[in-house]
């Protein structure tokens, strides 16, 4: 069997990939070559093209749905994640997995635009692709090892085969403290709510994946190891060469089922030129068409039921997730009008929760001795923190600096102090 042309490719950087012949064992049989797509044609030929496709560009979830029927759990998806992606969600294509270690259903969304704009860019390059998968999935993440791997400014997080995420580098250590949070059952939060699921534990051991000559891994892998540490975890560091393609090698395999390549993005194979040998199938195919008609009238009656079914449920749920509404003519579009006005705020603009965590957290992690961050919410363009420090002059100074940096401005919306402590909240905002 000829050796997969394994691809890494992203977005940002249209015309160009890096590339490698992988076997079937998951080894690289080939040098790791970075080079425009028309030289990846040309070693394309004969090889069949997986792409790692570059998460950043990707939705990745977890859900919990109420069936384990295929087209039902489809069907549901869109309604099960809406609230966690801002644009329109008829936009987007969804593929799933069930997850082998929990009930839980991994999820890939993508832009349907950018998807065909990924396969477009390769036809056009004379590339077939065989499969699309994420690359976030493709570390060696187990039930009870994590697998971080940092990249460029990319930032990945794998906690389960078909369980991943990607980060921009300067916010990854926050998510990472957040998420071992969330997965350790015995943490709490100050008001001694378990914020922990009995069926999740934090790992007992991460690997950190990074690149040999980046320096700026260096100081990440040390915050890393203190975050790691807290948690009594084992960390392990390995260095790969180049390119991550190295890593992703051994683990692809795993991440297949989430090919993005199903359903009306099915991979359309080319017409071998054999047309007399099959016109016998093609003959009973039109007898079962025929056949097939008699039923037309009965699916459609049984289409409409369902429909009337749908709007049923539609209405139900516009009643659940707004009851000051009162007059109910179209609840879907009603819906999608309300939705669009609550996530009119959660943009890439300066007032976007990622701009001002990015902007603030370098001056946040300043303190930690002096400083604790407790809680945060965001709201109407705003970040609120809860702060606890040492004294009320601790918190001052962070909001000081924090109004240093010209793109945001914080304020101190309360201060109170109690024994030895004193609490604190800051309501941060980006600067017009």
């Amino acid at each position: 069997m000829s050796d997969i042309l394994l691809t890494h490719y992203n977005t940002n950087h249209a015309d160009q990939a890096t590339w490698a012949l992988c076997n079937t064992a998951g080894e690289l049989t080939g040098k790791i070559t970075t080079g425009s797509l028309d030289e990846l044609h040309e070693m394309a030929d004969g090889h069949p093209v997986i792409v790692l496709l570059n998460s950043q560009c990707l939705h990745l979830n977890q859900l919990q749905l109420p069936t384990t029927n295929q087209q039902k759990m489809l069907k549901a998806v869109p309604y099960a994640i809406e609230e966690f992606i801002a644009d329109d969600i008829e936009n987007f294509h969804f593929v799933i997995s069930k997850n082998k270690h929990d009930n839980s259903t991994s999820v890939v969304g993508i832009d349907k635009t950018t998807l065909q704009e990924i396969i477009d860019t390769f036809q056009q390059a004379g590339i077939t692709i065989e499969k699309i998968i994420p690359d976030a999935l493709c570390l060696a993440a187990e039930k009870q090892q994590w697998a971080c791997l940092l990249f460029e400014d990319d930032a990945y997080l794998q906690i389960d085969t078909t369980n991943g995420m990607s980060f921009p580098r300067e916010i990854f250590n926050y998510a990472l403290e957040k998420k071992l949070e969330e997965y350790n059952p015995e943490q709490e939060d100050p008001d001694g709510d378990n914020h922990g699921d009995e069926n999740q534990n934090t790992p007992e051991k991460i690997l950190l994946f990074s690149e040999q000559e980046d320096n700026s891994a260096n100081d990440a892998s040390t915050d890393i190891a203190k975050i790691v540490a807290g948690h009594d975890i084992e960390l392990i560091k390995v260095i790969y060469n180049t390119h991550p393609l190295v890593i992703f090698c051994g683990n692809y395999k795993q991440a297949l089922p989430l090919n993005l390549l199903q359903h009306k993005f099915k991979t359309k194979r080319k017409s071998s030129g054999y047309w007399p040998h099959w016109r016998f199938a093609a003959s009973l195919a039109v007898v079962w068409l025929v056949l097939h008609l008699g039923f037309t009238g009965f699916q459609l009656s049984q289409l409409e039921k369902e429909n009337r079914i749908s709007k049923a449920k539609i209405e139900k749920i516009y009643k659940k997730a707004f009851p000051k509404s009162k007059k109910i003519v179209n609840p879907r579009v009603q819906m999608e009008q309300k939705l669009k006005e609550l996530k009119s705020g959660s943009g890439n603009s300066n007032n976007g929760l990622l701009f001002l965590l990015s902007e603030s957290f370098g001056t946040l992690s300043k303190d930690r001795e002096n400083i604790k961050l407790r809680t945060l919410t965001y709201r109407n363009n705003r970040m609120e923190i809860g702060l606890e420090g040492s004294n009320l002059q601790a918190i001052e100074s962070l909001n000081k600096n924090l109004n240093s940096n010209p793109a945001i401005k914080s304020e101190i919306a309360s201060s109170s102090s109690e024994k030895n402590k004193v609490r604190g909240q800051l309501r941060i905002e980006g600067r017009s």
